[in-house]
């Protein structure tokens, strides 16, 4: 039987068994169909599967396909390309290029259609840093019927919105960087945050539905406070995605629109030169992640930049599903 050889990197942490667990699968010199590509991410079950694959684009470095256990291909700049590259630098599979700084290199990932830069610094200790670029943020649809919302995640209506430095931030708003469309749900606190419930999956499947994000997730963030002594605003955030079936530990391609929702709103004030947050994530799974997120103006935008690490903590073989299996 032929296999390959597949990695899982916890994401978005350098602590083994915290983060987003990933499974990596090297098709660097294999081609597999989609229908396998669909069937080994069921097989590894978690939040996402991606496949490291030769660029379609000749401006990419590398093409990534990510997958749903339920088969559902995405294609954000979250942990799910992030955790990718982290594998990819560890393991020795990047080229020299010409646009690098001592210690900083940057190359190009193909998702979909899109050609994003992505940044991999490395520390004076060894340890590696991935920054990525995400697309230009879009605003979509807003959610209409707040009270049903709050049901279908176990709070109140009084418990949805956030007053953060003297800015409201009351509106449940579709906003997406990639072409997931996640639900951005701001409520009042983290006590709040936590006490959400993801129980009941189809009622919101059904709120998704309702704004044209039903194949992504509900993301519901409040602020939180930063006891490390930074200056840096510190968010914490909950997702789920019907689609996955979990509670997903960490979220890059929410964290992005999420700096944007902000920025958008007034509650990041204004800067030339841009601003920095960071999301906490994870908390109630028992993966503790932390994502950094960078805000800069772009021509009358804003360019949005997600970076983290990551950790091998398994690796081995997987056999390659049959052509006459279907999915």
């Amino acid at each position: 039987m032929s296999t390959l050889r597949y990695y899982i990197v916890d994401v978005f942490s350098s602590i083994a068994y915290q983060g987003n667990p990933l499974a990596v699968v090297d098709t660097t010199s294999s081609t597999l169909t989609d229908t396998q590509m669909k069937l080994l991410a069921r097989q590894f079950n978690l939040s996402e599967t991606t496949f490291v694959c030769p660029p379609e684009n000749p401006k990419a470095t590398w093409r990534l396909r990510s997958f749903l256990p339920n088969g559902v291909e995405v294609f954000g700049a979250g942990h799910n390309s992030l955790g990718a590259w982290w594998w990819i630098a560890h393991s020795g599979n990047l080229p020299e290029t010409t646009q690098h700084a001592p210690n900083r290199q940057t190359y190009f990932q193909q998702l979909g259609d899109n050609v994003l830069p992505v940044a991999v610094a490395r520390s004076e200790q060894g340890d590696l840093a991935i920054s990525m670029r995400q697309g230009e943020p879009r605003f979509l649809n807003e959610h209409a019927d707040l009270q049903s919302l709050a049901r279908s995640v176990g709070i109140g209506a009084s418990d949805l919105g956030l007053e953060y430095l003297d800015v409201a931030l009351n509106r449940a708003v579709v906003v997406t960087t990639s072409p997931a469309r996640h639900l951005l749900v701001p409520v009042r606190s983290v006590e709040a945050l936590r006490s959400v419930s993801f129980a009941d999956k189809e009622a919101i499947l059904k709120e998704l539905d309702s704004t044209g994000s039903h194949d992504s997730g509900v993301y519901v963030f409040s602020s939180a406070e930063n006891g490390s002594g930074s200056k840096i605003p510190r968010f914490e955030a909950r997702f789920f995605s019907p689609g996955m079936g979990m509670e997903d530990p960490a979220t890059g391609s929410a964290a992005g629109p999420l700096a944007a929702y902000l920025w958008e709103n007034g509650a990041l004030g204004v800067s030339d030169g841009g601003v920095k947050i960071e999301v906490l994530q994870g908390v109630q799974t028992g993966r503790r992640c932390l994502m950094n997120v960078g805000i800069e103006p772009d021509r009358g935008s804003i360019g949005i930049t997600i970076s983290g690490t990551g950790v091998l903590v398994a690796d081995g073989n997987i056999v390659i599903p049959g052509s006459g299996i279907s999915f």
